[in-house]
């Protein structure tokens, strides 16, 4: 058998051999994997903690700019606030301590009773926009109230239109009664009762109106006498 030819032998090159490029995988381990999905759940945690903040901010904004808007319109430029408000609360109090000695019911209802009044009293422009901003309120939320509340009021204007005609009945029925009277006794005596109330009354009005025109009269003189004076000083100064 023949011995296995050896293979050539290369020569070795006379220049640097190219230098070759070394790829580096970055493999993150179980641990830095894991502080990475931590991190990542806290940062979103952390900005949905912060925009429901910023929420809750803006929203109190602007109930603080409605309240503010709300508190301005409800007050009157023409009304003074600080004094009235005193006096309610004086009402108030005084109410609190002329009933602290009697019974229950008068002891809940007279203060705030006496309060309401004086602010009423008081601050009338305001008392009257807080109560149409208390309907309001009403008729938006709380329909049922509103409508007892309408219902109430229409009952007592009915009950106040039915004491009208009760008193002008009894105001007629008094009047028919005294002229009967005044008949009777005319008719007993034979004086001319009706016919000097007639004449006292034109008398009266004879008076009021004599009075007026000696007024009108003063008044027309006192006039001409301050435009005298005017047109003489006018002079002196010339």
């Amino acid at each position: 058998m023949q011995d296995p030819v050896p293979p050539p032998r290369q020569k070795p090159s006379i220049y640097a051999a190219p230098p070759t490029d070394i790829l580096l995988l970055d493999t993150p381990s179980a641990l830095e994997a894991h502080i990475g999905t931590v991190r990542r759940v806290t940062t979103g945690k952390y900005r949905e903690a912060h925009a429901h903040v910023q929420s809750l901010v803006s929203r109190w904004i602007g109930v603080e700019n409605r309240v503010e808007h709300r508190v301005k319109a409800l007050l009157p430029p023409d009304e003074r606030l600080v004094p009235g408000v005193l006096y309610a609360a004086i009402a108030f109090l005084s109410g609190a301590i002329i009933a602290r000695h009697r019974i229950l019911p008068v002891r809940a209802l007279l203060p705030p009773v006496l309060g309401t009044a004086a602010f009423a009293h008081f601050l009338p422009k305001t008392s009257a926009n807080i109560r149409g901003y208390a309907s309001v309120l009403e008729d938006e939320h709380l329909p049922a109230v509103a409508q007892f509340h309408e219902t109430g009021k229409a009952h007592a204007q009915m009950g106040w239109e039915r004491v009208r005609e009760r008193t002008k009945a009894t105001r007629d029925a008094v009047s028919r009664g005294v002229l009967e009277a005044v008949e009777k006794l005319q008719g007993a005596t034979g004086l001319r009762i009706r016919e000097a109330f007639g004449v006292a009354r034109a008398i009266e009005g004879k008076v009021e109106r004599a009075i007026e025109e000696k007024i009108a009269d003063i008044e027309g003189v006192a006039d001409k006498v301050e435009k005298k004076a005017e047109e003489a000083a006018k002079e002196r100064a010339v």
